[in-house]
């Protein structure tokens, strides 16, 4: 597996949360026709779901923004953002992502320092 260690660490919670006993499958990296690559796309018969990974100081609207892009190019369901433990949420950015319907999951990772 490619990546970071944090995009490591996402892959095996995102493995626990969608076994594949289950039928769930995990792209990792995978370029889209637009030529981005999301972190993760998971995916079962007739639901997809597109997933990053951020370990960053602070979430920012442009995350939120580059997930939909992902999203729509994909046509799945639903977007994910995973980030560290220490990760900044401002406010107006947690409100944008719910007005989204974008999930936004807190890890037990913490950044360098």
């Amino acid at each position: 597996m490619s990546g970071t260690e944090f995009e490591i660490y996402v892959h095996n919670t995102i493995r626990a949360r969608f076994p594949e006993n289950e039928g769930w499958e995990i792209l990792e990296q995978p370029t889209l026709d637009s030529g981005a690559r999301p972190d993760f796309v998971v995916y079962r018969t007739g639901y997809t779901i597109v997933i990053d990974a951020n370990d960053k100081g602070a979430l920012e609207p442009s995350d939120i923004d580059q997930l939909l892009d992902y999203t729509a190019e994909r046509g799945a369901r639903s977007g994910i953002i995973y980030i560290a433990n220490d990760t900044e949420i401002p406010e107006t950015v947690a409100e944008y992502a719910k007005a989204k319907e974008v999930e936004i999951r807190r890890t037990q990772w913490w950044q360098d320092d």
